[in-house]
Order: structure tokens, then sequence, then C-alpha cells
């Protein structure tokens, strides 16, 4: 079963900021859903608990220069 979640992104100041972390996440596999919001400075993520976790995608964007908070409800 997927989760949904909000997930704060820090280090974002641009549009090709937002394309480093899409392309970041996309390379997980697990992640179904993502809509990344420049904005909001947050990530709306669909993945599969059971393939992903939080701290796999924090890492991956914390090797891409980002710092991934704990999901927002």
């Amino acid at each position: 079963m997927n989760t949904r979640q909000h997930f704060p992104i820090q280090g974002m100041t641009c549009g090709n900021c937002v394309r480093h972390v899409e392309q970041a996440l996309k390379k997980i596999s697990g992640i179904s859903f993502l809509e990344v919001n420049l904005d909001k400075h947050d990530a709306l993520i669909e993945y599969d608990a059971n393939i992903v976790t939080y701290d796999t995608m924090a890492s991956v964007l914390k090797d891409a220069g980002y710092t991934m908070g704990k999901a927002v409800d």
C-alpha cells in the first residue's frame, strides 16, 4: 500500500533546484508520484513504504545538496 505525504525540502531557490530534487528522487525505486513545489519548499511524494524509507529519500537528497525534513501532515 502506498503512502502519500508532504516533506519539507530546504535549499531550493530556483526552478533548477526543483529539477535537481525531482531527478534525484525519481531514481529511487518505490516512488510512484512526485510533485515538488518551490513556493512551498516541499515535495508531495507517494511511495511504497515496503520498498523505500524516509532515510533513503533524505540521504539521496542530501547527496544532491538539499535537506529533507520529516513528513508534514
